[in-house]
C-alpha cells in the first residue's frame, strides 16, 4: 500500500506521536529523493524545482495542523544568510529582481531601511526583512507583486518576503556596512 500525502496528514491530525514518526519517515524518504536528484542536477534540474515546491507544500500543510517544520529552502543558514538557487529563482519569478533593477524603487527601499537607523550588519539584514513584511501588510505597491506571486503559486508569503529582504540587505550594504568585529 502506498502512503499518500492525505493519509499522512489525516494520521498526524488524528493519531498523534506515532503518526508523526511515520510522517517523518515519509518526509525523510522524499528528502532523500531530493538529495539524490540534486547529485544529478544537470539532467533533473526542472524536477528538483518541482520536488522543492512539493516539500514547501508539505511544510505548509503540516504547519496548518500545528506541526511546524523550520526549514528554509529559499535561503541557507550562515553568516550572512544567502539565497539558494531556488530563492534566486523566486526573486526572478516574483518580479522582485525587476523591482530592484528600477533605480527609483530600489532607492526608495534602501532609504526606508536606512531610516530605521541600523547600527550593525545584522540590523541591516533584520530591518530589510522586517521592512518587506511591513510593506506587504500595508499593501505598498512594491509588495503587491510578491503577494500576487505567493497567492498564484500557493507559496508561503514569508518565504518570498524574507528572500526579498536578503536581496534588499545586499543593496543597503552597498552604501552602508559596519565592521561588526568585537
Amino acid at each position: 500500500m502506498e502512503i499518500t500525502f492525505d493519509i499522512v496528514l489525516k494520521a498526524i491530525v488524528g493519531l498523534g506521536i506515532p503518526t508523526i514518526i511515520v510522517a517523518s519517515v515519509y518526509i525523510g524518504r522524499k528528502l532523500q529523493i531530493l538529495d539524490d536528484l540534486k547529485k544529478h542536477s544537470d539532467s533533473t534540474s526542472k524536477f528538483c524545482m518541482s520536488a522543492t515546491n512539493s516539500i514547501v507544500e508539505v511544510q505548509t500543510h503540516l504547519a496548518s495542523t500545528g506541526f511546524v517544520i523550520n526549514n528554509r529552502l529559499a535561503y541557507e543558514s550562515g553568516s550572512p544568510l544567502k539565497l539558494t538557487d531556488w530563492g534566486e529563482s523566486l526573486m526572478e519569478k516574483s518580479g522582485f529582481s525587476g523591482i530592484m533593477s528600477d533605480k527609483i524603487k530600489r532607492d526608495y527601499l534602501v532609504k526606508l531601511v536606512r531610516a530605521k537607523d541600523p547600527k550593525t550588519n545584522y540590523d541591516i539584514q533584520q530591518y530589510s526583512m522586517d521592512l518587506m513584511s511591513e510593506l506587504a501588510e500595508v499593501n505598498d505597491p512594491v509588495a503587491i507583486p510578491l503577494k500576487e506571486y505567493s497567492y498564484k503559486e500557493g507559496l508561503n508569503l514569508e518565504i518570498i518576503l524574507n528572500s526579498a529582504g536578503l536581496v534588499l540587505r545586499d543593496e543597503v550594504m552597498k552604501e552602508l556596512k559596519f565592521d561588526d568585529k568585537i
